[in-house]
């Protein structure tokens, strides 16, 4: 069994994205569907022109996105508008994914994706963008250091965990810490490496 390309998507108006083989390292962003104040006409085609070219220059084998919440887990914080961008987006994604033969969509729910990644505790968006970081999925000097795209790191970890069990990578406090000695030793052993010394001068 080959490790199956997953796209997660965190979709909104401004999307975070995360794709990569399970078992690898995700690469990840952000990007606007279009400008704050648009129509839904316009963000629901910016984010199918974004699909339908990211699938076209990149094999994708499961389509996941996470699942907005129902209108009660959010009444009072979020207008009919904005409702209707982000139950709508999910629908758009898909069509266009189906368009281009990619035929295995997912959708997950948040709090699956909270409890596996960060155990579902507290304040949970920068806990989730702290173990993006201390796993090297967001680098302290990227420029996108957005929520959008460490929600999207974290569902992909999620359906990594879900699709193909075998390719897993561990995700708790005992494996990060051990990556990052990991990161600190190789850096050590880059800065402190004997210059090369050229031949001729």
């Amino acid at each position: 069994m080959t490790a199956p390309r997953i796209l997660a998507i965190d979709a909104a108006r401004r999307m975070g994205f995360a794709y990569g083989a399970a078992g690898s390292k995700p690469t990840s962003g952000s990007f606007e569907c279009a400008q704050e104040g648009a129509s839904r006409g316009a963000i629901f085609s910016g984010a199918g022109r974004w699909i339908t070219g990211f699938i076209s220059a990149n094999p994708v084998d499961v389509l996941a996105i996470e699942a907005p919440l129902p209108g009660s887990f959010v009444q009072g914080h979020t207008n009919i508008s904005t409702a209707t961008i982000l139950l709508g987006l999910p629908a758009v994604l898909e069509f266009m994914a189906y368009q281009l033969r990619v035929y295995r969509h997912v959708r997950v729910n948040q709090s699956s994706v909270k409890k596996h990644f960060v155990g579902g505790q507290g304040e949970q968006k920068p806990a989730i963008m702290a173990k993006c970081r201390a796993l090297g999925w967001i680098g302290k000097d990227d420029a996108d250091q957005s929520f959008d795209r460490s929600d999207a790191l974290a569902v992909w970890s999620f359906v990594e965990a879900d699709v193909a069990p075998r390719f897993t990578q561990p995700v708790d406090d005992l494996f990060i810490a051990s990556e990052r000695r990991k990161r600190e030793a190789e850096e050590l052993s880059r800065r402190y490496q004997q210059p090369a010394i050229p031949e001729r001068f």
